[in-house]
Formats: structure tokens, C-alpha cells, sequence
């Protein structure tokens, strides 16, 4: 398996997963059934949209976990700019792992490259959504350094001496 930078190639594999990614959330989560909602709200939905992904493309912070071809997991997060009193902050934005693949490091890899690129791109700080009620997402963040708190993101601050990727 490799972890590899995003690339224009991916995005109709990605925005699949990523699709699949949030329906599965979404599933337990929504009154509504999946069908029912409007096209444009579905197609809107998650970073890989025709909206978002070129910023998340071009930012080089967002990864893919792909073998034989096959896209097993991903990453969207770009840097933002003077945000939260930081000059520079990584800001991921979704990740996720193929249900068949979870478990097997996977999202590990992926969080831990991304916060190492946003590390070489200057970033002092990241922030990554997590859903409060996800104890994986929960559990990967604290397992490479996030502090993690009442609120739906996860945060760490890459200046910590002590920080170990």
C-alpha cells in the first residue's frame, strides 16, 4: 500500500468513497432516508465535491492510501492563514478508510503523513473534524497527538517538543 498525494486522476474514485463514507455516517445519524434528500444537497456534500476539490487538490496536504490501483482511504486538508490567532493551520477536513480496509492502519498512515506535510509547509497548528460520537476517529486522533475535547475538532499544536510522527 502506498500513501501518495491526491491527484486529478482520483477524483472520481475518491468522491466515491467519500460519498460512501458519509451515507454510512449519515445512515445513523439522519431521520431522513438517503434517497429521499435533494441531488444537489447529496452532490454538494464532503471535500471531494466538484466545489471543493480543486482547493484541497492544490494545497498538496491531501493524501490517497491506493494499492493496485484501488483507492482504500483518504485525506482532504488544505492550510488556512492567519486563523485562530496562527499564522498557519493545517485544516483537515474529512478522512476516511474503505469499511473492508478499517482497521489496518490505514487512517493512521494517512492523518500522520498529512500533519507531517503541514509540518514542512509551516504549520504550527492542526485542526481536524472529528464527530464527537466516533470513537475510532476519536481514538486514531489521540493515538498521533490530537488533543481532543467537547468540541467537534481535534487539536494539535505542532511546536510541542515532544511531538512524535
Amino acid at each position: 500500500m502506498e500513501i501518495r498525494p491526491l491527484k486529478i486522476r482520483d477524483i472520481e474514485k475518491v468522491r466515491e468513497l467519500e460519498v460512501a463514507c458519509i451515507r454510512e455516517y449519515f445512515a445513523a445519524t439522519l431521520e431522513n432516508k438517503w434517497e429521499d434528500l435533494p441531488q444537489d444537497w447529496k452532490d454538494g456534500l464532503g471535500a471531494s465535491s466538484r466545489r471543493h476539490f480543486k482547493a484541497y487538490l492544490d494545497g498538496g496536504l491531501s493524501f490517497v492510501a491506493e494499492e493496485d490501483g484501488e483507492i482504500m482511504g483518504f485525506i482532504f486538508a488544505q492550510m488556512l492563514h492567519h486563523i485562530c490567532d496562527e499564522e498557519n493551520l493545517l485544516w483537515i477536513e474529512n478522512m476516511g478508510v474503505h469499511p473492508y480496509f478499517r482497521r489496518n492502519a490505514i487512517g493512521y498512515k494517512l492523518l500522520r503523513e498529512c500533519v507531517k506535510a503541514g509540518m514542512a509547509q509551516g504549520a504550527c497548528v492542526a485542526h481536524s473534524m472529528i464527530q464527537l460520537d466516533n470513537a475510532p476517529s476519536i481514538m486514531l486522533h489521540k493515538k498521533v497527538g490530537f488533543f481532543i475535547d467537547r468540541r467537534q475538532v481535534a487539536l494539535m499544536d505542532l511546536r510541542d517538543p515532544n511531538l512524535r510522527l
